[in-house]
């Protein structure tokens, strides 16, 4: 893939809903306009970007799909708990603070979207992804969190984008900033980055053994931050990308 280059002039609404920034060599940011009117982001506007679904308007014409998906957040807690009912054992993820998340496409590198206080953001670029784990606008370090092979088509991506028209983004509402890249990896996907799941042995500590448990508990609990999967296993090595 390469880094996407625009050449195209932007309408006088464009320009007024996002504006574009230098990259350091890794492709073209916008931002969106909402951050300057207070803390609600509607989600019109991200709907509207005019550049971004330019892109993805090209990439369905040109046959580019995505082929993973990286969820980025500040942290991740995993609660496990052991029933002995069913004699099984689950998991309850919750994903905190600020998220991001990056979509591998099949032949022109990648795509990171996030929505924070300060606006919708999104980059498309080819080479290394691994600096949008070191710093996010303002100044927060991210982490992988979650990640996925899914394969899906850019319609997908684009109908994600189009259910944002009717909610207005704010923290401390039904819809704050970081469900937009969560409820985007959610749908791509087709699985839910928190909330409880069958507990994977080859992924975190093993689970205490449950004879090793009080004989009369119902359950057993225990806490710990998830790990980072293996960024590379989804989108590949800087090379590739």
């Amino acid at each position: 893939g390469h880094a996407h280059e625009s050449a195209r002039t932007l309408p006088a609404a464009a320009h007024a809903m996002c504006g574009a920034g230098g990259s350091a060599g890794a492709g073209r940011r916008y931002r969106s306009g909402t951050a300057s009117k207070g803390p609600v982001v509607r989600g019109k506007n991200i709907c509207d970007d005019y550049d971004l679904r330019e892109l993805l308007k090209d990439w369905s014409k040109m046959g580019v799909s995505f082929m993973g998906a990286i969820l980025l957040a500040e942290g991740k807690d995993t609660v496990t708990e052991y029933n002995i009912d069913r004699n099984e054992w689950t998991s309850c993820d919750t994903v905190h603070g600020v998220t991001g998340v990056i979509f591998k496409t099949t032949g022109d590198g990648w795509l990171y979207l996030m929505l924070t206080s300060n606006g919708f953001y999104w980059e498309h670029a080819s080479g290394s992804y691994r600096r949008l784990t070191q710093a996010a606008p303002g100044g927060v370090r991210l982490k992988v969190v979650d990640s996925s092979t899914h394969r899906f088509p850019v319609a997908d991506l684009q109908e994600v984008l189009s259910q944002q028209r009717v909610i207005e983004y704010a923290d401390g509402t039904p819809h704050e900033y970081a469900a937009f890249a969560k409820r985007a990896f959610d749908t791509v996907t087709g699985r839910s980055c928190e909330g409880p799941k069958p507990y994977d042995a080859l992924h975190g500590a093993t689970p205490p053994r449950p004879e090793m448990r009080k004989a009369s508990a119902a359950a057993g609990f225990g806490h710990a931050s998830a790990p980072a999967s293996d960024i590379a296993s989804v989108l590949g090595s800087p090379a590739d990308t």
